[in-house]
């Protein structure tokens, strides 16, 4: 079933009801195209023609044979997407990419070229051996009729995935979002060519939830989680944010019963889920709900201040560079209310020419921010740093206790803990504080 998250909704039913007694539930409620969706016992439904998803909901809440109904959240990719033709990815000179890697290693970057060399001397270069699953708009994993496979993505480095959208073994990204964030976290280094992934030895598996126009419903987004975790991915990176279709509020992705089942699954499976915080500049999102469970990461600048588009609820847990302006936050010496700032660049395409790759100069936000923290969860489980099968929250208080403090001393709600620090997640002492610009 093609679902429509503006008309859709979440149902579970309690243990002692019979599938029988489920479907005269919902056909009572006025829904149909009913399927099992997200696992966890949770079913995606359609209301009927003329039916008002509000008045279905309310029925099923009714219902003793029910034990949960809520509206599908809709989701997106939690970025401004480019609007403008960037540069040749095959441009520029040997070793280049440290000119404009600011967020690699820029005084607000995170350290990669140290970590780099500590997970070297530790024999896992590159976060050798970890799988992450890249939940998004698909990847450029593979030659497929029009699509091609990145040339920074090399072909041995992908093991098989999932597309939820065509209900395939094909996840060919149609967007471009999903192959930027995947060439964050794993694109190849020392190849001569665009720019180099911070796990740049890890093995991606492409995770297709959203559409070619970047969108989708929580439901896929519950169900790619559980795919990675079936599948032997050790990380999962989900640079995608909710919100309500009807009233265009942003919502945590916590905020969806299937995501948050499916959260649990991983959670217990130790396999570290890193979400965007997304791009609202909302004081409320992320929550704390399931915070042991999942790590938010919400977006910085070149400057060291907070993204102006980035939300900072109180279950942000860190943030990492995702370019853009500055925020305005008082007292912050690192912050000019709406300075700009250079964004983020790595290799993709335009959806409009899937085949045609470059490094464009205007993706930014937290789309982007969540890979670098991703990448570094990578390195951190490939050296074992935190211990063979951390836990999530293991992860997290690593990367906090690391993490370059910015802003007001200790953590705080614009910045969590601080900007992730690679190299000192890996072992090196902390970097000195930088000056403010």
């Amino acid at each position: 079933m093609a679902s429509s998250p503006g008309r859709a909704v979440v149902v579970a039913f309690k243990a002692t009801t019979t599938p029988a007694a489920a479907r005269r539930a919902l056909r009572a409620a006025g829904l149909s195209s009913v399927t099992a969706t997200a696992g966890g016992g949770y079913r995606l439904a359609r209301a009927r023609s003329g039916t008002a998803r509000t008045e279905a909901l309310r029925r099923l809440r009714d219902d003793p044979r029910v034990a949960s109904a809520a509206p599908e959240l809709a989701a997106r990719v939690s970025d401004y997407l480019p609007n403008d033709t960037g540069r040749a990815a095959r441009a520029g000179t040997p070793g280049g990419w440290a000119n404009v890697a600011w967020n690699l290693a820029g005084p607000f970057g995170i350290r990669a070229p140290l970590a780099w060399d500590l997970a070297r001397q530790a024999g896992t270069p590159g976060g050798r051996g970890v799988i992450v699953a890249v939940l998004d708009t698909g990847v450029a994993y593979a030659n497929r009729g029009r699509f091609r496979r990145s040339p920074d993505l090399a072909k041995s480095r992908f093991v098989r995935g999932y597309d939820f959208v065509g209900r395939d073994r094909h996840p060919s990204d149609q967007n471009g979002h999903g192959t930027f964030v995947a060439t964050t976290i794993a694109g190849s280094a020392n190849n001569g060519y665009g720019m180099p992934g911070i796990a740049y030895d890890a093995r991606i598996m492409p995770v297709r939830v959203l559409n070619a126009r970047g969108e989708g419903g929580a439901a896929r987004i519950a169900k790619g989680i559980r795919y990675a975790v079936n599948h032997h991915a050790r990380v999962i990176n989900v640079s995608i944010e909710l919100y309500d279709p009807v009233y265009l509020r942003p919502q945590s992705i916590t905020a969806a019963p299937e995501i948050r089942s499916a959260l649990r699954y991983a959670a217990a499976r130790r396999v570290i889920v890193v979400a965007a915080a997304g791009n609202l500049s909302s004081r409320s999102v992320p929550g704390r709900r399931l915070r042991h469970s999942i790590i938010y990461v919400g977006g910085s600048t070149e400057h060291g201040c907070l993204g102006n588009y980035s939300n900072h609820g109180p279950g942000l847990d860190v943030v990492a560079p995702g370019g853009g302006g500055d925020a305005g936050i008082a007292g912050d010496a690192h912050c000019v209310p709406n300075r700009a700032g250079h964004n983020i660049e790595q290799v993709t395409f335009r959806r409009s020419r899937p085949a045609r790759f470059l490094v464009p100069r205007n993706y930014k936000g937290t789309s982007m921010a969540a890979p670098h923290v991703t990448g570094v969860v990578a390195l951190m489980l490939a050296t074992g740093v935190v211990g063979a099968h951390p836990t999530t929250a293991a992860v997290e208080r690593r990367l906090a206790a690391t993490a370059h403090d910015l802003g007001a001393p200790g953590r705080d709600r614009w910045y969590g803990a601080g900007l992730v620090d690679a190299a000192a997640a890996l072992g090196a002492p902390p970097a000195p504080p930088a000056p403010a610009s």
